[in-house]
């Protein structure tokens, strides 16, 4: 055999590989995907108190795990106990506004019925008189006079009655439940909730992480001062071409290698994706479109993220934002999901060196 005609029958059998790597690729691509591009991810709560003060006891530290209602920090409640107390008294200063109001309401009945018999006696005297001037025994200006005080006294009984009024709306239909108590009773409440909000409490499972919290440090509301990483809602994003995802579904069957667990496959499923990533978000923002402006002859393909629940419990070693490999077994083939398997564990071998 001449060295010509060996070289040309290895490179046939290159070119078959070749295509065959390349077939094997291009349905691999669509059947079981496969991207290192992922992550595990835990929500993450930054803690921040929601009043002011100083910081006089710190419960926790670094990295510890705490369950959902244990104390973390407390702040200096002076002044917040001190606003409760004097919430306390202006609400009980306004139910003793409340009672001299009813007594003043007792007071201008009283003056009211004392009113109205003068109304009537002064009425009474009225018309009598007029009955006089009418047999020509008394002088028109006693008359008059008696009408004066007719009209007086009426007046004087409308007056008494409208102070009645006003002291009625301000006590309003229920004294327990009145513009006053309630003003007062909404400050105490909000005092009282200040209050509360002295001592900080985990609001969920899970692990302090960044921590630089110390006792005597001065806190403003709302800056965040720890953050929990919250343990239980364990999820890996992953980043797939868009063509190896268009036609697979939530309930999809995967695979994931974990960095930090070489040698290990973990099962999964799909539990969905994202239907849009920023590139394909537009703002009315007032500027002129910028397009994409490249060289290149074959651009990067896009990428669209979905989401994968592991089976079973995530390792506890495993920090929020570890990277990933993940495979979609998307194709019903016994063949291409062996082949799927048996490409993840070399890959998962292969973490063992980097």
């Amino acid at each position: 055999m001449t060295p010509d005609i060996h070289f040309n029958r290895w490179m046939k059998r290159a070119i078959a590989l070749f295509l065959i790597i390349f077939a094997y690729l291009v349905i691999a691509d669509v059947t079981i995907p496969m991207t290192s591009y992922a992550t595990l991810q835990r929500p993450v709560l930054s803690i921040a108190p929601q009043v002011t003060g100083k910081v006089v006891e710190v419960a926790v530290h670094n990295n510890q795990h705490v369950q959902k209602g244990d104390l973390l920090f407390k702040i200096d409640d002076s002044d917040y106990a001190l606003a409760v107390r004097e919430a306390e008294l202006l609400l009980q200063q306004a139910h003793q506004s409340n009672q001299t109001l009813k007594a003043n309401i007792a007071e201008e009945d009283a003056k009211l019925a004392s009113a109205n018999v003068t109304f009537k006696e002064n009425n009474r005297e009225y018309q009598r008189l007029r009955k006089l001037q009418k047999q020509h025994v008394i002088s028109d200006q006693q008359v008059e006079q008696a009408q004066t005080q007719v009209q007086a006294s009426q007046a004087n009984l409308k007056a008494i009655e409208a102070r009645k009024n006003a002291i009625l709306i301000a006590l309003g239909d229920d004294e327990l439940n009145n513009i006053d108590v309630n003003n007062a009773q909404n400050s105490l409440d909000n005092a009282r909730l200040n209050l509360s909000r002295t001592a900080i409490y985990a609001p969920q499972d899970g692990v302090i992480s960044n921590m630089q919290l110390v006792s005597g440090m001065v806190t403003q509301s709302n800056q965040p001062l720890l953050s929990l990483v919250v343990t239980g809602y364990d999820q890996v994003t992953a980043d797939f071409r868009e063509k190896s995802i268009t036609n697979v579904q939530p309930g999809t069957a995967a695979l994931i290698v974990y960095d930090a667990f070489p040698g290990q496959l973990f099962e999964a499923e799909l539990v969905s994706r994202d239907y849009g990533i920023a590139q394909g978000q537009s703002m009315a923002n007032g500027v002129l479109a910028t397009p994409n402006d490249s060289d290149r002859w074959v651009r990067d393909a896009q990428r669209i993220r979905v989401y994968i629940q592991q089976k079973g419990e995530v390792p506890n070693s495993l920090v929020s934002g570890s990277k990933a490999t993940v495979m979609l077994e998307s194709s019903d083939s016994a063949v291409f999901r062996f082949i799927g398997h048996l490409q993840m564990r070399i890959v998962s071998l292969l973490h063992y060196v980097y």
